[in-house]
């Protein structure tokens, strides 16, 4: 893998219903300054950058006060985001996380995100929430396409 990325994007924010509009933006930025990832690729971590900050939103402090740092990161030959936020422990099995059933109302955010990457870590280190995710790129800048 490559050690250096070709491009970095960070986002420090409040957790609030305005920083899903922030995390939009941020990824269009970075879209448009990586024309050379596909829209496979564009979609898939777009999805799941997204299912997991909405998650932080959603769950992370019911009084709408948590802080959350995303890093997104360009390698040739991977995409990654990084999500730290300082909201309640995110008890979560992502290993367990599956589809529900077509009538549910919820929990499709995290079997969402868990199936458009690679790789989808979650931790808790201090008082800090700490998600990774990987998306391999299906097209590289320096071996085409695989």
């Amino acid at each position: 893998m490559t050690a250096e990325p070709l491009q970095i994007h960070e986002l420090h924010a409040c957790a609030d219903p305005e920083c899903l509009g922030k995390v939009h933006n941020l990824l269009a930025e970075m879209w448009d300054t990586s024309p050379d990832v596909s829209e496979l690729d564009r979609a898939m971590f777009e999805t799941a950058v997204i299912e997991i900050a909405a998650n932080i939103i959603r769950h992370g402090n019911d009084e709408g006060s948590t802080l959350c740092n995303l890093t997104l990161e360009v390698y040739p030959d991977r995409l990654e985001a990084h999500l730290r936020d300082d909201g309640l422990i995110a008890h979560v099995n992502i290993d367990a996380a599956t589809m529900p059933d077509s009538f549910a109302e919820s929990g499709r955010g995290l079997a969402l995100a868990k199936a458009a990457v690679d790789i989808l870590t979650y931790e808790r280190h201090h008082d800090n929430n700490i998600w990774t995710l990987r998306r391999t790129r299906s097209c590289s800048t320096e071996s085409g396409l695989r």
